[in-house]
């Protein structure tokens, strides 16, 4: 098997093994962490992560990465953790390693329970991708009131 897991900038690459149930960065307590990458390619399994940007008009997004689906490009700026189920998964992050790489900065997580803005950005309404007849999908359902449902990320990852 082949497959090209070039991404063009790119000039260093993390290999990141999740044998199971794993959560990078992993909470603190009950409060999420969160890592600043660029790019991320699913070399085996799935991967679901969750890309936050208070920057953006949609801030909160949730994609279910596969082999299929390409690279992952996380813009800069954009906090991330990823998820893997029971099976694991392997993941390049593809970096782009210039003059301001700072090793201590770049994998140092950022915990939403001290970010008041990254906490008010995650609490918006989801934009999930899936892949699903072929092709990228997205869905965004809109909640009112208390009737968000903290169960949609299993349902939407067992239609993929």
């Amino acid at each position: 098997m082949f497959f090209d897991a070039g991404v063009k900038g790119s000039n260093g690459v993390d290999v990141v093994i999740h044998h199971n149930n794993a959560i990078s960065p992993p909470n603190v307590g009950n409060f999420e962490q969160y890592y600043i990458h660029h790019h991320n390619l699913v070399i085996e399994g799935t991967r679901k992560f969750t890309l936050i940007n208070p920057e953006w008009d949609e801030p909160h997004h949730v994609i279910f990465l596969n082999k299929a689906m390409g690279a992952l490009q996380i813009p800069i700026g954009t906090y991330h953790r990823s998820e893997s189920r029971k099976k694991g998964s392997i993941v390049f992050n593809l970096a782009t390693r210039d003059n301001s790489f700072d090793k201590s900065k770049e994998f140092s997580p950022v915990r939403l329970r001290s970010n008041k803005q990254l906490r008010k950005a995650r609490q918006s309404d989801t934009v999930y991708w899936i892949w699903e007849e072929e092709r990228i999908k997205r869905v965004k359902l809109t909640f009112t009131g208390n009737s968000k449902n903290n169960g949609l990320d299993s349902k939407v990852a067992a239609n993929k």
